[in-house]
Parts: C-alpha cells; sequence; structure tokens
C-alpha cells in the first residue's frame, strides 16, 4: 500500500475567537476511505491564531495508477453556513507497482504541494482551477438554446442541492448589478432561486434572480419589492436559456437569450444584506431549491446592456474583465469546490448537487 501526509495550516482571520472545523474532502477518484485527519477536528482558535491539521493518506494495494486529490475545508462551528473556506487542493500519484514484486509498498509521490494554508475569512477562498466556455441560445420567446456536447454543468435536485458563496465583501455593493447563469430549469413551481443574496428575515434584505410561480424574476427586497419578471415560456422546460438581470440605477431590466423580456422603473437595487449568496436556493440552503441544472454563473458591480448582453452570451470570458465579481463556470465535472475565475476568487462549496456533461 501507499502512504503520505500533507499537513495544512489554519488561521484565523475572523478577528475575534472562534471555534473552526477542519473536513477532509476527496476530490474525483479519491476514496474517503484513504483519508484520515491525524488529532482533534475542531479545535478552538483565539484571533489571528493558528492550528497544524495533518492529514494522512493510506492508499490500499490493487489501487490503479493514476492522479487523485482531496482539499481541507474549514468552518466555523457556531456560524457553518456564512464563515467557511475550501484550502487548495493536494494531489498525490499513485504510480504503476514494480513487477515482479507483488508485496512491495507502492510509493505515493506528492505533486504540486507540500503544505497547505487556510485562512478562516468570511467567504473567502484560496484555490484557483478550472475555466469555463459559453455555450449558443436562441434569443427572445422562442426555442432556447442548446448546450454544446461534453459541456459540464451542474444539476441541482429541487429539494437539498445548492452552493454555498458566503457573503465575501467583493460581492457587498450599492446601486448597479448584473446577474448571469445559464439554466435548463426543470420545475417552475414556487420560489426557485437562481442566484441570490440573503435573504434575511431581520431585518427583511433579499438581491434574487429566480423562477416564482412560472415567473422569471429578478430584484431586491427590503419589505418592499423591487422587481421585474416575465412569463417562463413552456419551451424553457428541460431546455438551456440564458437569463440576465441587471439594476441600471434607475429601472429592473430582465434579458432571455440576449432579448429583453421585463423592465420596470425601480428605487432599490443592490444593497446590503446580512447573509450569504447562493446559487440554486437561499443563501445557507433551508428552502427555495432551484430543480434542474446551471452553469456560467456571473455577477458584475455594474449595468450590462443589451447589446454587451447579447454579444457576450456565446463569449469565453477570461475573468478580469471590468466589473466582474463572482465567475463561477461550474465545469469542474467533478469535486465539491466551484471555482471562482474573477479575480476575488470567492470559490464556492458545493452541497449534494451532482454533476453532469453533454
Amino acid at each position: 500500500m501507499g502512504r503520505g501526509e500533507l499537513t495544512f495550516t489554519v488561521s484565523n482571520a475572523l478577528g475575534r475567537p472562534v471555534r473552526g472545523r477542519a473536513v477532509v474532502e476527496p476530490e474525483g477518484t479519491a476514496s474517503r476511505d484513504w483519508l484520515a485527519l491525524d488529532g482533534e477536528a475542531e479545535r478552538d482558535f483565539p484571533p489571528d491564531g493558528t492550528h497544524q491539521y495533518t492529514v494522512r493518506v493510506n492508499v490500499p494495494p490493487g489501487t490503479p495508477q493514476g492522479q487523485h486529490a482531496f482539499h481541507l475545508s474549514m468552518v466555523n462551528v457556531a456560524n457553518p453556513d456564512e464563515e467557511f473556506t475550501v484550502g487548495p487542493s493536494a494531489s498525490f500519484q499513485v504510480p504503476l507497482p514494480q513487477a515482479p514484486a507483488p508485496k512491495k509498498k507502492l510509493p505515493l509521490a506528492w505533486i504540486a504541494l507540500a503544505a497547505g494554508i487556510l485562512v478562516i475569512a468570511l467567504g473567502t477562498f484560496l484555490a484557483l482551477r478550472g475555466g469555463g466556455d459559453e455555450d449558443k441560445g436562441v434569443g427572445g420567446a422562442g426555442e432556447a438554446g442548446q448546450a454544446p456536447e461534453k459541456k459540464a454543468f451542474l444539476s441541482l435536485d429541487g429539494k437539498q442541492s445548492y452552493v454555498e458563496l458566503g457573503n465575501p465583501r467583493e460581492l457587498i455593493f450599492f446601486g448597479p448589478i448584473t446577474i448571469e447563469a445559464w439554466i435548463r430549469p426543470r420545475s417552475l413551481n414556487g420560489i426557485r432561486n437562481i442566484v441570490v443574496h440573503g435573504h434575511t428575515n431581520s431585518p427583511q434584505a433579499e438581491v434574487y434572480l429566480r423562477i416564482i410561480n412560472g415567473k422569471y424574476q429578478v430584484g431586491s427586497f427590503n419589505g418592499q419589492d423591487f422587481s421585474t419578471s416575465a412569463d417562463v415560456p413552456p419551451t424553457d422546460v428541460g431546455r438551456w436559456v440564458y437569463l440576465a438581470g441587471v439594476y441600471d440605477g434607475a429601472r429592473w431590466v430582465l434579458y432571455r437569450d440576449g432579448e429583453l423580456v421585463a423592465s420596470s422603473p425601480q428605487t432599490l437595487g443592490a444593497f446590503f444584506v446580512d447573509g450569504p449568496w447562493g446559487i440554486g436556493a437561499r443563501g445557507g440552503g433551508r428552502e427555495r431549491f432551484f430543480q434542474g441544472d446551471i452553469r456560467d454563473v456571473r455577477i458584475w458591480n455594474l449595468p450590462r446592456g443589451q447589446q454587451e448582453v447579447r454579444a457576450d452570451k456565446d463569449r469565453t470570458f477570461k475573468g478580469d474583465e471590468q466589473g466582474l465579481v463572482g465567475y463561477w463556470p461550474l465545469n469542474e465535472g467533478q469535486d465539491v469546490v466551484a471555482r471562482d475565475l474573477s479575480p476575488s476568487k470567492n470559490d464556492g462549496l458545493i452541497r449534494d448537487a451532482t454533476w453532469g456533461s453533454e
């Protein structure tokens, strides 16, 4: 068998005492049975305090040759939905066993990382991997676009699966905003969040792009609703659709496949919400789950015009475009981390979702 270990240094950047819990997460073909955390998973961190966590790896005999990976996640035990972080991937290679000595131990060669560093910081994640292309759609109320072959996406079950994004400072801003996503909805009933900030009840606060009772809707809510909406064409169920919701400082605007479908004068756009962002559910989960497939989620801290929305819906983004503060292609095809390719680097944590491709 092959054995190895990797030590992560974890620092508390919250500025207050916190009890943190470490979780070892296998990625791809790695098995959870191979990974063991040495020592207590839950530990008390003083402000700016650090702990070291060692993960031991034990690969059983007969494991096929290949590269495997895992990462360490940290959560604040008192507030796991909003204060968590996902560490960098640690990769290891299982080489071919050397014949003719079948009882010889397999060497376990570490690749890419000799140590990991995690920082417990609200919505701040440290790994970066992956990239995303966009595919084509047909605008207006006609037939929606089809995703190209071999395109990965995230499939949400409408019951418990979603992506946690936390409440990072890059996603706290006021006024103009653009929220975009490619979706393939399976259900239109009730409230089905696509991308949302909140909601919170005390005070009431939410910014959202969602499906509600058979309508696409984008807007904000502070006890009073500021939104615009349009009926979902029946042909959109089970087909890929590109949605963009924009607040331009004077109105909420909704585009479907690059075509304007709704616009309403409103006085409230993005504003402070003391709660997490989420993809596919209320921030932090618990309700308003989206049922269907989703990919290429983007958040901008500026209003995008129709020409930009229409021209860029099929574009491959680099992630460094002006005003792009969140970009999750959701095209990893494996893993529980949704990589943010924007300069913000606010990776998300995938909860109970499955990967698909076509």
